[in-house]
């Protein structure tokens, strides 16, 4: 199976590094990361409507590719590698989640 590397790009990688809670990226990948919608509400007020919107677009694309099972996705960004169906899963997980709090906020 094909690795595929995928980019997280501003606003995105904002929203996650403001998630970051228990470590950092560089060093426990997603797993220093909180989805919890509040903290995610938190950011998407201080970055306004334009930008949660440029986000959730992001996000859907990046939804997209991991969803894609021809090939593993590597982001050097989150640090995380789908090796398994699941690691895919997890990073899933926690990508609906971020949407959540995105679109919470995107739809008022």
């Amino acid at each position: 199976m094909e690795d595929v590397s995928v980019e997280v790009l501003s606003p995105l990688s904002e929203c996650i590094d403001f998630c970051e809670t228990e470590c950092f990226l560089d060093c426990c990948g997603i797993d220093a990361l909180s989805a919890d919608r509040t903290r995610v509400q938190e950011w998407c007020h201080q970055a306004g409507s334009v930008v949660v919107h440029e986000a959730r677009l992001q996000l859907a694309a990046l939804i997209e590719v991991v969803e894609n099972r021809s090939y593993l996705v590597t982001s050097t960004f989150l640090n995380h590698r789908t090796h398994d169906e699941a690691a895919r899963r997890e990073l899933l997980d926690f990508l609906v989640a971020i949407d959540a709090g995105l679109a919470a906020v995107d739809a008022s």
